[in-house]
């Protein structure tokens, strides 16, 4: 394949990509640390884009390999589906990026922990989230018990309940709000309140 065409080939296979994704150039351009004009040259096939390290940046961006960029092959399995999967995937790359922490050790401790916390925090929701969708986002009929606990819709129920299911995160982003607010008067009662918190989440966060 002459270089013209291999450079069409990828140009047009990282576009492909970066469409089905939902991506802007802006955010592939400042993935790479290119001008956006530079993305759109890539991706048209007007400047080479066959180098390994471009070939490299624009696979580990739309999350592809570069054979399959230069069409050696049809196998496309990416680890992501959409554009939030994959820009969690890069904001998590970058907050390890910023580890070890440039703090003091008192701080970087706190701030390791409140991360700890958020994370399984999270972790922790996700099953929540999913139960409380299950059972009450559908249209099934709770008419019967908004009736016996003297409410004045279904709707009002299946509000009720889904936030009963998730409460506890709720309550957790609340907690790490107040536990930020006291950190500046009294670090030490804000770090022993993080700690506790993280010791109370479930035990197969911590195996």
């Amino acid at each position: 394949m002459f270089d013209s065409k291999l450079r069409k080939q990828i140009g047009a296979r990282a576009k492909q990509r970066r469409l089905e994704l939902n991506l802007s150039m802006q955010y592939v351009a400042d993935q790479l640390g290119v001008n956006k004009s530079t993305v759109q040259r890539y991706e048209s096939g007007a400047i080479d884009n066959t180098k390994k390290m471009v070939l490299e940046g624009l696979s580990r961006v739309l999350d592809v390999t570069p054979e399959w960029l230069t069409g050696e092959t049809d196998i496309l399995d990416p680890e992501v589906t959409d554009s939030l999967e994959l820009k969690i995937r890069d904001s998590y790359r970058r907050i390890l990026g910023l580890f070890p922490l440039k703090l003091n050790e008192q701080d970087s401790d706190f701030a390791k922990s409140l991360l700890l916390f958020l994370l399984e925090s999270y972790e922790e929701f996700i099953p929540s989230f999913e139960s409380a969708g299950e059972k009450y986002s559908d249209p099934r009929n709770y008419s019967q018990f908004a009736d016996m606990l003297g409410m004045s819709s279904d709707a009002e129920f299946r509000q009720m309940m889904f936030l009963r299911e998730i409460m506890h995160t709720v309550n957790n982003l609340k907690e790490a709000s107040d536990i930020l607010q006291t950190y500046p008067a009294d670090s030490q009662v804000a770090q022993t309140r993080l700690n506790r918190l993280i010791k109370l989440l479930p035990a197969e966060n911590h195996s």
